[in-house]
Formats: C-alpha cells, structure tokens, sequence
C-alpha cells in the first residue's frame, strides 16, 4: 500500500522562538517517521522578529505563496494528515488563520492544530461580538485533533469544540556539557540569567527593576539576558532602562545565541529566572532548558509554567500580580537560601531526565499523532 502522505506547516528557525523550534522538530520527526511520506510546506512571514505580529504586504504576499504552495503539495497526490501551527491569540496571527486554515481544511483529509501559543480562549471570550472571535472558534472546531503541550492548554481545542486533544509535553536531546559549567552557587558570585524575548509580556521590566533592588543587597550579582527584542521593545529602550536603573556593569545584553554559545550561558549560571506574564505563554521551552542544565529556577505562576516545572521543581514560584513586587520577593527568599540552590538544581535534573529527555530517535511527537488518528 501507498505510505500516507503527511504535511507539517510552519516556520522553522530563523528567527528562533519556541514555535519556531517546535515546527523544526516536528518536520524532523516524520521525516525519520518510516511509515509516511513527509513534506514540509514553509512558512516565511516572519524573517525576524522586529516583524511579528505587525500586518504588511509582504505577509499578504507570502500568504498566496503559501497558498500557491500548498495547492503543488496537493496536485501531487492526497494528503492524509496535515499538522497546521496555530498562529496565537494576537489580531495579526489569527487573520493568518482565518485566511489559511480553511483552504488547508480543503485539501487535506485531516487537519490536526498545533497549539503552541496559548490565549485563544481568553481572546475570544473577552471579544465575542467581533467577526474573528465569531468566527475562528467554529473554523478551528472543524480540525480532527489538536496538540498542546500542557493540560492549562486544553483550554483553547476545548473552547474550539475539538473533541480529540493530545497533551505531548516538548522533549530535547541531552545536551549538558560539564567542561561549560563554571558555576559556584556557595560562593559570593551569583549569575542569574534570563532566556527569551525582551518584552514586558515577558517580565523583563520588571525583571530590571526586581534585580536592581535585589542587588542592593548583593552587590556580586550579574544578570544575563538573552535573546531579541520584540516590537515595540528594542535594545535601546532596554539598555535606556539599564542605565537608568544604574546597572550597566551589572547586566549583560546578550541577544540571540545558539548552539554551543547558548549553552555556555546556561553553564555560567547559578539561578534561572523566567517571569513571564504573556498572554500567549504556554509551555516556557527555556525552563526544560534550564533543568536540563541542573539550574534552580525562580518562575511566575502563570498559566502552563506550573505544568513544565510540577509542584516537585527545584526553586520559587511567585504570583504574577503585582508582578514586579512579587519578583523583588522571590529574588530576595532566593538569595536567602541560596545554600539550597544546588539541592534544588539536582531535583529539576531529574525532572528533565524522568519527563522531558528525549532519546534516540524518540518520535514522541510523529508517533502519538498516529496512534491518535489512524491513516491506514
């Protein structure tokens, strides 16, 4: 018999995002998948992230590329199962879904979302009286499954009428490399870092101005951001804020780093810290990250955080409102009980290696879809 034939759409890095990422792995995964034939049908409408979630003709464009695209995957031959990228719950990403979603609808036979960015719900139940929350939920409700990575994340196939969910938390290949770890959590120094996008959504503000009253008290302590900036932030309003902040020897701007440079910075950490507050956070890949790499972590309470960290992690989480107050406390019980900090690393290495490591040619993610939904 004829191997069904699976398209997985999406971006895949650059720029680098969790979706991003995500997307990357997925085409990866049925490409290894010995059972179907895979194609992966591109996205291009973010080139960086200076573009995100901002309309232009240049989206519009790559829109009827996408379309043109997808039309040549299909006058090839049926597809069987297509896994489609939920944009988020921003103006500019859903229009994208509201456009694309239902020529894919069309030429494929089942249609599986991927709900990485979470928010859908809440944007639609806070706006029911305009035409995109009216109408996406019901054209969303048409998939014949959905993935999300975190039980808080059911919420948005739930809302959409999507009966069959599949909960696949991310998994990441083992990458801890001891020769980078030059960390000392007994001592004096103390190295925080923040991966990510810069963006108050994100808590970098208040990130800011927690570690700057923090540090006070702790004159050794440096702060590590990386990652880009998101619209409308970019570095000179976050190095304007550094300065005025009078920490310009105590932050280090980063930006995006990759590969070997990015695990270094996670090597040279003592405390990871992730106080997200976006609308659209659902699963804080950077967290597995950091339990990889045996970091305590500091964490907002904040939708799917508690669901990748587990009641069992190694740390503080702290309530998001008022969430520069609440970081300011928990940065402070942390230096407090900084003697704990390596105890609390080791507990969220064995988190990662009991929930989040992924082996060898573990097709969690190819392999769950299919037993799922069966194209044979």
């Amino acid at each position: 018999m004829k191997k069904p034939r699976v398209v997985v759409a999406g971006q895949v890095p650059p720029p680098y995002g969790g979706q991003n990422i995500m997307i990357q792995k997925a085409v990866a995964q049925f490409a290894a998948e010995p059972d179907c034939e895979s194609i992966h049908l591109p996205f291009y409408f973010t080139p960086d992230f200076r573009d995100a979630r901002q309309a232009g003709a240049g989206k519009l464009r790559e829109l009827a590329r996408v379309i043109a695209r997808l039309f040549r995957i299909r006058a090839r031959g049926p597809i069987d199962l297509l896994l489609y990228p939920v944009g988020g719950p921003q103006t500019v990403p859903l229009i994208r879904d509201l456009l694309l979603l239902p020529w894919m609808l069309l030429c494929a036979r089942k249609v599986v979302l991927h709900f990485h960015a979470a928010g859908i719900a809440d944007r639609c139940e806070s706006r029911r009286g305009d035409l995109l929350s009216r109408v996406l939920p019901a054209i969303y409700g048409k998939a014949a499954a959905a993935v999300v990575m975190t039980n808080f994340n059911r919420r948005d196939p739930e809302f959409c009428g999507i009966k069959e969910i599949l909960v696949r938390p991310h998994k990441i290949p083992d990458e801890i490399d001891a020769a980078l770890v030059v960390r000392d959590s007994a001592g004096a120094r103390k190295h925080l870092l923040y991966v990510g996008h810069l963006h108050p959504d994100k808590g970098t503000e208040a990130l800011l101005h927690a570690f700057a009253a923090v540090r006070k008290e702790h004159r050794g302590a440096t702060l590590e951001l990386v990652g880009e900036c998101l619209p409308p932030w970019n570095r000179k309003v976050v190095e304007s804020l550094i300065e005025r902040l009078d920490l310009g020897s105590a932050v280090t701007l980063r930006g995006v780093l990759t590969g070997r440079e990015k695990w270094a910075a996670f090597g040279r950490a003592d405390l990871f810290v992730f106080p997200t507050v976006a609308p659209y956070e659902s699963f804080g890949l950077v967290l597995v990250e950091a339990m990889m790499w045996r970091l305590p972590i500091i964490a907002s309470e904040w939708r799917g955080n508690q669901d990748v960290l587990t009641p069992k992690a190694g740390g503080i989480s702290f309530p998001p409102e008022p969430l520069e107050r609440e970081l300011t406390n928990a940065l402070r019980i942390a230096f407090e009980r900084a003697n704990e900090w390596q105890e609390w690393g080791q507990t969220n290495r064995a988190l990662y290696e009991v929930r989040y490591r992924e082996q060898v040619g573990d097709l969690w993610l190819a392999e769950a879809l299919f037993a799922a939904i069966p194209l044979k």
